[in-house]
């Protein structure tokens, strides 16, 4: 294992705390579409990206390491429509917090993922 993954998984908690952090204090703004369970998407997004970050240490070789971060972004993205879709048709009532909600934290995340995978890029090169 890479040694660098460690420390990626403290830092990556530390921009899920931050995700909690800051939409727990927006509650007051979001109170009619707050969603109280945003904590499991935090979780989620959490190993989500842990995962796909693990596959790309053992990708990260030359023009390989490129082509799976364009991969496993679009596949992660199609990923989460469907997941907002199922949502939306299984619980109507809070859909739209839970939009909001996820799609915050997925912003948030892929900030984070595409400055650490940049880094890893440039370094393997």
């Amino acid at each position: 294992m890479n040694r660098s993954y460690p420390k990626y998984l403290i830092q990556l908690a530390g921009v899920a705390i931050l995700y909690c952090f800051l939409y727990y204090m927006m509650r007051d703004f979001l109170m009619p579409r707050f969603y109280d369970h945003f904590w499991k998407i935090a979780v989620f997004f959490y190993l989500l990206f842990a995962a796909i970050h693990f596959l790309r240490l053992r990708q990260s070789t030359g023009s390989g390491s490129i082509r799976f971060f364009m991969a496993s972004t679009t596949i992660k993205m199609f990923l989460l429509l469907i997941i907002l879709t199922i949502y939306f048709f299984i619980n109507r009532q809070n859909a739209i917090p839970f939009a909001i909600s996820f799609l915050l934290a997925y912003f948030l995340f892929m900030v984070f993922d595409v400055a650490k995978s940049y880094k890893l890029m440039k370094s393997g090169s």
